[in-house]
């Protein structure tokens, strides 16, 4: 399949913490206006709308509050395919695709597996073929969280018609990344998706969405057919998902590359759910929690940042870019911190005291690498770590260097000797 590979981990901007399903053109604008001066210079490509953008909502006084994201007026065209909401996207998703590539900037689209229920309810005909919505479409099979979809029987004729016209579609408008929502544990449409995007003439990158509970033994089509693989669950600004970022990151460590990306989840930094004022008990909130500046303390947010880098995952900023402050910028463009994520494969666990947890990366040139010292305890930790316990040969000299600052860190008579405050953590380039 030709699913296009990259060298490097994607990265990017998704509308997904900040907007949910709910945001529209005006602000998309805005947002690309930031990414392009605040993010592209350091290599991210790819700006992608998240979900709901073929939606209309109900909402409450304020405008920017929905009442029930489960209760939409679903937009499709004459062959059961989703378009954009009229009254949230006036000039249409090619616009937009436009407006990125005139900046230099790759466009992303978020879609979710299967065929839309509004579809088999009108029982449109599948492009291409004699079937219709109700001859492929399996009403058994749908998404938890937003059940707008049916999945598609790949055994039936039509299925993958359907799924080479609605890639098509999105190739048309220009899009050049599609994240598929709701399909990692069912590969026969994941192999829809990938063949579809195999015909048409424009390279479409794909991500494979959630990431709950992949299961391993279908890494082969993963890898044959995607790009990025999420393996975890949505990741907020909370400590208790930067554990389960470290136990899904070592669960899934001898995976992952060039083949076929780890995807850790976005990075929650920045302003999060800005549509989502105040808490109603009339409005259901797509994400967690209302509008607010990340809740992750500075140490937690290098933390975070330094697991992605290590893991060599997917990199796509959550925040509301306009709204977000110059620190959390920073951060996430941190140079020493892009080369640890696009060198080499994902980092292993490879020590673990008490509250340290210790993961080494290997780089592509023989002899150089990465560590990751994290103090995972609420107090500040003094480290003693023995060389060969960290896999360097006894005897043999080996620099290192504090990605954060710059400053060399001599080890003293065979130890790496550390102070690292609570949930936060040393990252170390060495040359042995």
């Amino acid at each position: 399949m030709r699913v296009p590979k990259t060298e490097f981990p994607p990265c990017g901007w998704n509308s997904f913490d900040c907007y949910g399903l709910f945001i529209n053109e005006t602000q998309a604008l805005a947002n690309l206006e930031v990414f392009v001066e605040k993010l592209k210079p350091s290599g991210f490509e790819y700006f992608c709308l998240d979900g709901g953008w073929y939606s209309d909502y109900a909402f409450l006084s304020d405008p920017a509050a929905p009442i029930n994201k489960r209760k939409a007026v679903n937009h499709i065209d004459e062959w059961g395919r989703f378009v954009p909401s009229p009254s949230r996207f006036p000039r249409g998703m090619g616009f937009l695709a436009d407006a990125c590539h005139d900046r230099g900037v790759k466009f992303g689209l978020h879609i979710q597996r299967g065929i839309g229920r509004v579809a088999v309810e009108r029982n449109t005909p599948v492009m291409g073929t004699n079937v219709r919505a109700s001859d492929i479409a399996d009403l058994s099979s749908t998404c938890p969280w937003l059940p707008f979809m049916a999945g598609v029987d790949m055994a039936r004729p039509g299925a993958q018609a359907y799924y080479d016209s609605w890639i098509g579609l999105l190739a048309e408008w220009g899009v050049d990344f599609i994240k598929a929502d709701d399909i990692v544990a069912y590969p026969d449409e994941i192999e829809a998706v990938a063949a579809a995007i195999d015909k048409v003439e424009r390279p479409i990158l794909l991500s494979l969405s959630p990431g709950k509970d992949p299961f391993r033994p279908d890494w082969p089509v993963f890898e044959r057919c995607a790009n990025m693989l999420r393996i975890t669950t949505d990741i907020w600004d909370r400590n208790g998902d930067l554990t389960l970022a470290f136990s899904n990151w070592e669960k899934w460590e001898d995976y992952g590359g060039p083949s076929c990306w780890l995807d850790l989840d976005m990075i929650p930094f920045g302003a999060l759910q800005v549509y989502a004022q105040q808490a109603s008990e009339n409005a259901e909130l797509s994400g967690f929690g209302t509008a607010r500046q990340s809740l992750l303390s500075p140490a937690q947010k290098r933390t975070f940042i330094a697991q992605r880098a290590l893991a060599s995952s997917a990199l796509f900023f959550g925040g509301e870019l306009t709204m977000t402050p110059d620190e959390d910028f920073a951060l996430v463009t941190h140079p020493g911190l892009l080369e640890c994520n696009r060198s080499g494969r994902p980092a292993k666990r490879i020590y673990s005291r008490r509250h340290v947890d210790v993961r080494r990366k290997e780089a592509a040139n023989r002899g150089h690498g990465y560590l990751g010292i994290f103090n995972t305890h609420i107090v500040p930790a003094d480290v003693a770590l023995p060389l060969d316990a960290l896999g360097f040969a006894t005897g043999h000299p080996v620099e290192f260097v504090d990605v954060w600052t710059g400053k060399p860190v001599p080890p003293v008579q065979g130890r790496l000797l550390l102070n690292i405050e609570p949930l936060d953590v040393a990252v170390l380039k060495f040359q042995a």
